[in-house]
């Protein structure tokens, strides 16, 4: 094999931190945070390390319809063409092993999302979008409801605290800042712990660098210091 100096140095330089973020984050959360790096691939749109994660989390024990849950859930933050993307690399890891999956249905009332999301974040959407015009103002706040809350809410792979933790480390890698401020709040609401959201965003430092995690970790830390008051 022809030697690659320039790839070698990376990983040389690289590795020490992916280590060390992997070490710390095991003594700290459960095996579910291998989902992690996958999350931030997807968010991405990088295709290349998706099957190797994809093959990390499996080995780990993690449930194979878990994985597609937390990935499918993506499909309302970065949309229809970075999901659909990585799905055939999942495909071909859970067919090479011959995965077998459990067929998913909904197990919760049809109305659980749109009650979920009123109890978390109320109508601020509704109140954000209300003066916009012809109708744009009711459209996007229903597709949010029906879309991002509804049609995955209902699906008892995950629960609603997965679900949080899991959407706000895709926003705090998507780097929107309205959002990672309102879903900080959301998941510690959830019943997510401030520790827990710090380190799971740490898990994110090797993928999206050490700015958007540190300004993350403070949204989370202020969220969580006001919701004690």
């Amino acid at each position: 094999m022809t030697e690659q100096p320039v790839l070698a140095g990376f990983d040389r330089r690289t590795c020490p931190l992916v280590r060390a973020v992997d070490h710390a984050g095991a003594m700290h959360l459960t095996r579910e945070r291998l989902l992690i790096p996958l999350i931030a691939s997807i968010c991405q749109g990088t295709i290349s390390p998706i099957a190797a994660q994809t093959e990390t989390v499996l080995a780990a024990g993690v449930a194979p319809e878990i994985v597609l849950e937390v990935v499918y859930q993506l499909t309302p933050i970065v949309g229809t063409l970075r999901v659909s993307q990585a799905l055939p690399a999942i495909q071909q890891v859970f067919t090479d092993q011959h995965v077998t999956l459990a067929a998913a249905a909904p197990d919760q009332a049809p109305d659980f999302g749109e009650q979920t999301q009123a109890e978390l974040y109320g109508t601020e959407i509704k109140q954000l979008l209300q003066d916009l015009p012809d109708g744009a103002g009711d459209f996007i706040p229903a597709a949010l409801t029906n879309h991002f809350f509804n049609d995955y809410y209902r699906y008892g792979v995950l629960s609603v605290k997965d679900r949080e933790r899991y959407e706000l480390l895709a926003l705090i890698t998507l780097n929107v800042d309205f959002q990672i401020k309102a879903h900080a709040r959301g998941s510690l609401k959830a019943g997510n712990t401030e520790s827990e959201l710090v380190w799971s965003a740490i898990q994110l430092l090797p993928y999206i660098g050490f700015p958007l995690v540190i300004n993350s970790v403070r949204v989370i830390h202020d969220a969580a210091t006001a919701l004690a008051e």
